[in-house]
C-alpha cells in the first residue's frame, strides 16, 4: 500500500448554540496559536507539518480502539453518530478499547485537537467547550486515522485565493502549502471535505475579513462544525486503507 497525505479542512470555528441563541464559540477552540493548523498535535517544527502518512500511522485493518472520558457523556450522540458515519461509508471502525495497547483517549480538554495517525499508546482527541457539533468530531477523528487539512495542499493555489493581509499575525503557517514530493493527491481538491476550513478561518475579523475563498466555485465554504463527510473524504479514506470495494452491511460485518 502506497502512503497517502489525505488532506482535510481546517475547522475554523466550533460553533454550538447556546441556551440565548446562535453563540460563536469554535475559532478559539480549534485555532490554537500553539498547535499546527489550530488543533493538530505533535508538530514541534514548522518543517514537519510536510510529513505523509505511512503504514505504521495507519490503524491495522482500520480499526480505532478509544476510551471515551465519561465527562463528555452528553455528547454520547455526536459520538455515535460520528462512529456511525464512518462505519457506513468507510471500513474504519471505532470500538471499546479492552486491553489495546494503541487507542484513542477520547476527553474534554481545552479545545479540540488530535495527532495526525496513529502515533502509538494511548494518544489524546482533545473533545471541548465549543467542539460538540457532529462535524467538529468528525473533523478530529479524522486527524487521528490520518488526515491533514486540506487547504494544505501543494495544489491549493489552483483551487483557493487566500487573502494574506486578512490572515491575523502569526497564524499566517497555518496556510503555508505542502510540498508536491511530500505527499500524493488521491483525488482533486474537495471545497465539501470536512478537512477543510471555513473561509474566515484566523481571520483578523471574524465574519468580517475572509482569509480563503474558492476560485473554481461560488458557494461559501462551509464551516466544519456543519459538514458532514464529503464524497472525496469517503473515496480518501477507503483507499488510504486499501479497502476501495467496501461495502456497509446493517449486522456491523
Amino acid at each position: 500500500m502506497h502512503s497517502f497525505v489525505l488532506w482535510f479542512f481546517f475547522l475554523p470555528w466550533l460553533g454550538s448554540l447556546a441556551q440565548n441563541g446562535r453563540e460563536y464559540m469554535g475559532n478559539i477552540p480549534l485555532q490554537n496559536p500553539d498547535l499546527f493548523g489550530g488543533d493538530i498535535l505533535g508538530i514541534e517544527d514548522p518543517e514537519d507539518r510536510n510529513a505523509i502518512i505511512d503504514k505504521r500511522m495507519i490503524w491495522p485493518g482500520g480499526i480505532v480502539p478509544y476510551e471515551l472520558d465519561p465527562a463528555l457523556s452528553t455528547y454520547e450522540s455526536q459520538f455515535l453518530g460520528a462512529w456511525y458515519l464512518y462505519r457506513k461509508d468507510t471500513c474504519i471502525r471505532f470500538i471499546k478499547r479492552t486491553t489495546e495497547k494503541d487507542y484513542i483517549r477520547i476527553f474534554r480538554g481545552q479545545g479540540c485537537y488530535s495527532h495526525v495517525g496513529k502515533t502509538g499508546g494511548a494518544q489524546p482527541v482533545s473533545i471541548g467547550q465549543g467542539c460538540n457539533l457532529m462535524g467538529t468530531v468528525l473533523h478530529e477523528l479524522g486527524h487521528a486515522i490520518g488526515f491533514f487539512h486540506e487547504q494544505n495542499r501543494s495544489d491549493r493555489d489552483d483551487w483557493l485565493t487566500i487573502y494574506w493581509e486578512n490572515i491575523k499575525e502569526g497564524a499566517e503557517a497555518n496556510f503555508i502549502k505542502l510540498k508536491p514530493e511530500q505527499h500524493q493527491l488521491i483525488t482533486d481538491f474537495d471545497y465539501d471535505s470536512i478537512m477543510l476550513y471555513g473561509e474566515y478561518a484566523f481571520s483578523k475579523e471574524y465574519y468580517k475579513l475572509k482569509t480563503m475563498v474558492p476560485k473554481k466555485s461560488n458557494k461559501p465554504l462551509k464551516e466544519v462544525g456543519w459538514k458532514n463527510l464529503s464524497k472525496a473524504d469517503i473515496t480518501r479514506i477507503k483507499k488510504l486503507y486499501g479497502c476501495e470495494d467496501y461495502v456497509y452491511k446493517k449486522d456491523g460485518k
